[in-house]
């Protein structure tokens, strides 16, 4: 996925603010990380909603765009940070795991640890489900003692959730995204062993502290829901921005820790080495299924069509996994809309790379096509 915190900085970020003052709402059809959603909430007067799949980025885009002031950090310490970390360190189970992780971490130590981790705990979801693998056995229990110790005020309690999915992706010990936790082999506990160092604590305060700067010149809302479903409410006056998938692998198997902490529960019996949830709890896009992706993007165009709404359109410049290309992405484009394109370099992940066998990052060519509404037909 390419970084759309840098796109902002490099065209995409203008664009938007030249172009959302002439339309009544900016809508993102595929929010993921919610990047786009929060900077159109904050540089532009205009009333955001963001769309996605995935319940984890309605609570990310939910964190900014749904208020209008900042946050007072220095209460939620109190209230919610201390109260987790005193609760957690008293338990038992945080005094074997603080104990076991203090020795060398050998391929048999961690092997101990998931063991550990097998113990039921009843703090949260975290510890039986991803402890001994994504995340130490500590950082896994704390993580649980955050969520059930989060605030009841329901802004409060968005952006701590928020917090909590930022931190996490952060500490996972997986090369790139949450896609498979890494395994206890020669060269990779290193990988295992810097991620675990990490002090979920630390880079916590830090995101709460970004995120809580953060708020909308006016209210928006964020809804899970598939865009092609939502692309029927769309209105003439909507500015669209489009992200969609580009990787031929559904991206909730990339996401799936995520989705567990913004349940809060995990979804079905975790198992195997990617601990993934059952196929059927994890939500399909017709985006990533090469036999359906070109079909899926000419359907969404139409619709938006249909309802006259303007697009900002993302894509990788050259070929993507899931069988469409920037090329085609454009032809389709042409069919519904006048076509405006701009070209961009950024780095884009390659869902999995660790730099050993292959690049995590590259640099890629992305477009940025601004489509706007031309006398159509619907098709038969």
């Amino acid at each position: 996925m390419g970084s759309k915190r840098l796109m902002l900085q490099n065209g995409l970020g203008s664009l938007i603010k030249e172009e959302a003052p002439q339309y009544g709402r900016f809508v993102d059809l595929f929010s993921g990380a919610s990047f786009v959603a929060w900077f159109a909430a904050q540089n532009t007067d205009k009333q955001v909603v963001a769309v996605d799949l995935q319940k984890y980025s309605k609570i990310l885009a939910d964190s900014v765009i749904n208020r209008t002031s900042s946050i007072d950090i220095a209460s939620l310490e109190q209230i919610w940070i201390k109260k987790a970390i005193a609760a957690c360190q008293k338990t038992k189970l945080y005094q074997e795991a603080k104990s076991l992780e203090g020795k060398t971490l050998t391929q048999e130590r961690i092997k101990e640890l998931r063991l550990l981790c097998t113990k039921k705990s009843n703090a949260g979801p975290l510890w039986n489900a991803y402890g001994g693998h994504y995340f130490s056995p500590t950082q896994s229990l704390l993580f649980d003692y955050l969520l059930k110790y989060l605030p009841s005020d329901k802004t409060q309690r968005t952006v701590c959730l928020s917090v909590v999915i930022m931190t996490a992706s952060k500490c996972a010990a997986s090369p790139g995204h949450t896609a498979q936790p890494f395994q206890p082999t020669r060269t990779a506990k290193k990988f295992i062993r810097e991620a675990w160092n990490k002090d979920p604590i630390e880079i916590l305060k830090v995101e709460l502290e970004q995120i809580a700067k953060k708020y909308a010149q006016r209210k928006g809302r964020a809804i899970v829901l598939d865009a092609q479903r939502f692309a029927s409410q769309l209105k003439e006056t909507d500015l669209v921005f489009i992200d969609p998938p580009y990787s031929g692998v559904q991206y909730s198997r990339f996401y799936h820790v995520l989705e567990t902490i913004a349940r809060g529960k995990v979804q079905s019996e975790i198992e195997g080495i990617g601990r993934y949830p059952s196929i059927k709890e994890r939500p399909q896009s017709k985006f990533s299924n090469v036999g359906q992706s070109r079909e899926a993007l000419d359907n969404l165009l139409e619709k938006i069509a249909m309802k006259k709404a303007s697009v900002i359109l993302t894509f990788p410049a050259g070929s993507a996994s899931n069988g469409l290309s920037g090329r085609k992405v454009q032809n389709i484009s042409r069919k519904w809309f006048k076509v405006n394109r701009r070209k961009i370099f950024t780095k884009f992940s390659t869902l999995g790379g660790n730099n050993e066998i292959r690049d995590a990052r590259k640099n890629r060519g992305e477009l940025i096509l601004f489509l706007t509404p031309k006398k159509v037909k619907p098709s038969k």
